[in-house]
């Protein structure tokens, strides 16, 4: 079992369970615009199957977004169904939310300038597809009963309560009739969101905010103002999106207390292409609880850059930190990719030194269970395929194995379900042994082959 466990930790990014002693510590991951523009919706489509596929737009950056004990990610688009479409009015497959919560995300915010775009129908579908899911949300509501039970949405982990806000500056002119509510920025609606939220006697009140100018890399006097309200009524995070573009980090010190203000987090994943739209940033904040008290930690930022890439049937858009993809996969990037991607990291890295404070770069390459999964996915590596009812019976697959299960797109479009990230054949035959497999097949998996090994 020992084998396993190591493949579980190291391979897989799975959170470990805190002991007794340090229940009191909790990980934030915020991550900002989550766009679908039609490039996008048409990328994600798979002809073979008349789906859609977003898991491998996030397998590069899943195994940070598991880091979070609390993931938060900025839906910018509905799910208003058929026909799928990009701007000026976002509808787009559920499949997309369906990835963000495969990826690891938990709490999905959803108070933006696109949130009326689909119309009364386009906020309750949303509602239902994140219901269906499983997944915490707020930002907009089907009614007032509603958001009176839901909000302000409460999250509890390891020990800590935490308090989540969601509002936005406007919907780009457009509006929902009643009995729906989006979370607009308005001072009496959010007094009275932050004396409930201070009543609910939490460890943390976290603020996410829709503001700003677009592509402009400094905040504005409008976030300045608003900021300094939040912080006023209590919030201990204020975290921005809507610029479309990185805008810096600040931890500072008020009444004695770190907070922490992202005034903008970029684009997350979408089909700006221009230079500083084309990326964005996972921020990680660690808090603490002693003595009663809960305290601000260390607070790290990953900078991704977005690249749409055609593999096979799909055109993922890979999310992505820096590393050196082409020493794995040499023909990972065009020329005229890598300029971009090397010019993305340089301009994020040149706005954080002159603006930021307080904060750290996390770099992949220097944490070791990342770089041998990124390895696996670019050179390939090996797998148990088994058929999908068979993952899911608990008689048949130990518990202790479900965190292996994945699900794979064939280069022919085709979908497998498999298990393990394996570098060598014979690790995934151990695997089969440990678990019990009666007659696995197994596979090795790389971006454009999909093989039964005899």
């Amino acid at each position: 079992m020992r084998f396993i466990t190591g493949i579980l930790l190291i391979v897989f990014g799975i959170s470990v369970s805190f002991s007794q002693a340090d229940t009191a510590k909790l990980q934030f991951v915020f991550v900002g615009d989550i766009m679908q523009h039609g490039g996008q919706i048409a990328g994600a489509y798979n002809v073979k199957k008349d789906t859609y596929d977003y898991r491998d737009c996030f397998q590069f950056v899943k195994p940070i977004i598991q880091k979070g004990d609390i993931s938060i990610a900025n839906l910018e688009v509905t799910h208003a169904g058929k026909p799928y479409k990009g701007y000026p009015q976002f509808s787009a497959p559920p499949e997309l939310s369906e990835s963000l919560v495969d990826a690891g995300f938990n709490v999905i915010i959803t108070a933006n300038n696109h949130s009326c775009d689909g119309g009364s129908t386009g906020v309750v579908k949303t509602l239902d597809v994140l219901d269906h899911l499983g997944v915490k949300h707020t930002g907009t509501f089907r009614n007032k009963e509603e958001r009176d039970k839901n909000y302000p949405l409460i999250v509890e982990k390891n020990g800590l309560k935490v308090v989540i806000l969601n509002y936005t500056y406007g919907t780009n002119g457009l509006s929902v009739a009643k009995p729906l509510i989006i979370n607009y920025i308005d001072s009496a609606v959010m007094l009275a969101d932050f004396v409930k939220a201070r009543e609910m006697n939490p460890d943390l009140i976290v603020c996410a905010l829709h503001w700003g100018t677009e592509y402009q890399s400094l905040p504005n006097a409008y976030q300045k103002s608003w900021e300094k309200f939040c912080y006023d009524q209590g919030a201990d995070m204020v975290i921005g999106s809507h610029p479309h573009v990185l805008q810096p980090v600040d931890v500072k010190e008020i009444k004695g207390e770190k907070k922490l203000t992202a005034w903008s987090l970029g684009n997350f994943v979408s089909n700006q292409r221009d230079r500083y739209k084309d990326g964005g940033m996972i921020l990680m904040a660690e808090v603490k609880k002693a003595s009663g008290k809960t305290v601000l930690g260390k607070v790290e930022q990953v900078f991704t850059w977005v690249y749409p890439r055609q593999e096979a049937v799909v055109k993922p858009f890979y999310i992505l930190p820096e590393f050196n993809y082409a020493d794995y996969r040499a023909d990972f990037f065009d020329p005229e990719s890598k300029d971009k991607y090397d010019l993305f990291f340089a301009d994020s890295r040149s706005l954080f030194k002159d603006h930021s404070k307080g904060t750290t770069e996390f770099l992949v390459t220097g944490d070791k269970a990342v770089v041998g999964y990124y390895k696996k996915l670019l050179k390939g590596y090996y797998a148990l395929e088994y058929p999908e009812q068979v993952y899911s019976s608990a008689e048949i697959i130990k518990p202790a194995f479900k965190p292996l299960i994945h699900k794979i797109l064939g280069a022919d479009g085709s979908y497998h379900w498999v298990l393990g990230y394996f570098e060598k054949e014979a690790d995934a035959r151990e695997i089969a042994h440990e678990a019990m497999i009666a007659e696995p097949k197994y596979v090795f998996i790389s971006p454009t082959i999909y093989k039964l090994i005899p």
